[in-house]
């Protein structure tokens, strides 16, 4: 091997290895993973095997290969229109379908999770699954557990929920994808897993996203005119992005107004009390918790300027915290600061409320909205200003037994959402089952 083309393999392999493992693993974005592997085994197959041109001759062919795939799948799946082609001696010409509104009655809803997963996502899909089956209706609800395989939704077989959600009740799971196969069911599914709404391998069925963000779609929900799908909205953020975009199609729908009223409904979690309690009265060890995960370029200047007056600790980071974890640090601090994106109402900002933390944020995402992140005006940070929060913190710290009392009625607020989801789940209700006909 010639010392040049040695150095060239060598290169392409460290950069691509490097850039798979920062951008994709680190981030658990596991959709890209089997990818990240295939890669890595063609590379270091090629890398001893075959020549360099050779590896990148078959690379493009494979990612030609699956691009053609991806575009086949898009349009396999894209259902909101049906076009029938009507053939003539000269001509032919292509009518558009749309799916109208469902008008028959839900006796059955599943909401979309995957397996063994306890994150807030997954939680909340077993908060709404047990707040349905709650109520004294005619309506089960069950969770049915899937897995992304290539864009394609897998359904897994004798899936059980896991222990820590055995605080609800009420729940049942899924047995077989068969139960959802009719008319009267729908199918609830999450933001992040909008591109295999479609892929589902059951019959007729009801279809609803429930945004429980924004950004963790990613833009992958481009499809706002389809009138076969129910939005739920967690956030206000999220409802102001739904309505948008609802609105930008307008010209495609009759009475957009009617449409936003049947099809946008509010749906909204809470943070549960597991282990608050035998938490309390612990010594406060830690001044100021941030998230390294989110803002984390905010958040370095901010431990620049104050890193010699204030103690600061990152919630997790290199080893993951668990729930009981992540509460013990919350009760043992005095301030939690979030400069992150916000894609929906987060769960850290409140755990860090209720655990009697001072939360102080920035206003992007839900947190520029009142109605997501209520805590009081000076703690909100509309532009950064690292001397202003500086000097927040430095109050807050010295002055915690005072300033913590400012967020007494952001902690109520926080409390009354679990009464707030249960009008939601009525609200639900209605929509699907007591406006429609049997």
């Amino acid at each position: 091997m010639r010392e040049e083309e040695y150095k060239t393999k060598k290169f392409v392999l460290s950069f691509i290895s490097h850039h798979f493992v920062a951008c994709e693993l680190a981030t658990c974005r596991f959709d890209h993973r089997s990818q990240f592997i295939q890669l890595i085994s063609y590379l270091v197959t090629y890398f001893y095997v075959m020549d360099f041109n050779a590896m990148l001759s078959n690379l493009k062919r494979d990612a030609a290969a699956a691009s053609a795939s991806e575009s086949t799948l898009k349009r396999r799946l894209k259902i909101n229109e049906e076009e029938v082609s009507i053939s003539g001696s000269s001509t032919t010409t292509t009518k558009k379908q749309i799916r109208p509104f469902p008008t028959k009655q839900v006796n059955k809803i599943y909401l979309v999770c995957p397996p063994n997963v306890q994150t807030g996502g997954p939680e909340a899909m077993h908060q709404l699954c047990d707040k349905i089956n709650a109520k004294e209706t005619n309506v089960s609800s069950f969770m049915l557990y899937v897995e992304d395989r290539g864009g394609r939704a897998h359904f897994v077989k004798h899936a059980k929920s896991l222990a820590a959600y055995s605080i609800y009740p009420n729940l049942k799971v899924c047995a077989s994808l068969e139960d959802a196969d009719t008319e009267s069911c729908l199918i609830i599914w999450p933001e992040c897993w909008t591109n295999l709404i479609d892929a589902l391998q059951t019959g007729e069925h009801q279809k609803a996203i429930w945004w429980l963000s924004v950004n963790n779609n990613n833009g992958k929900f481009q499809e706002w005119c389809r009138r076969d799908i129910l939005h739920l909205y967690q956030s206000e953020y999220a409802k102001c992005h739904i309505i948008k975009n609802l609105e930008k199609t307008a010209s495609q729908i009759n009475d957009v107004e009617a449409f936003i009223t049947k099809q946008v409904l509010p749906m909204t979690e809470y943070i549960p009390q597991r282990h608050g309690c035998q938490f309390k009265g612990l010594p406060l060890e830690h001044e100021i918790l941030y998230n390294p995960l989110k803002g984390i370029h905010y958040t370095d200047e901010i431990r620049r300027r104050g890193e010699s007056k204030f103690l600061f600790t990152p919630i997790g980071g290199k080893k993951r915290l668990s729930p009981l974890e992540v509460t013990k640090l919350l009760s043992q601090a005095k301030v939690y600061i979030d400069f992150g994106p916000h894609p929906g109402m987060d769960r850290l900002p409140r755990e860090a409320a209720i655990a009697n933390c001072i939360v102080i944020t920035n206003k992007e995402g839900a947190a520029f909205h009142d109605e997501d992140v209520p805590i009081p005006a000076d703690y909100k940070i509309g532009t950064f200003d690292v001397e202003r929060i500086h000097k927040l913190l430095k109050d807050s710290v010295e002055n915690y037994k005072e300033k913590t009392k400012e967020f007494d009625s952001y902690r109520n607020w926080i409390s009354s959402q679990e009464t707030k989801m249960e009008t939601c789940v009525e609200r639900l209700i209605t929509s699907v089952v007591t406006e429609r006909s049997p």
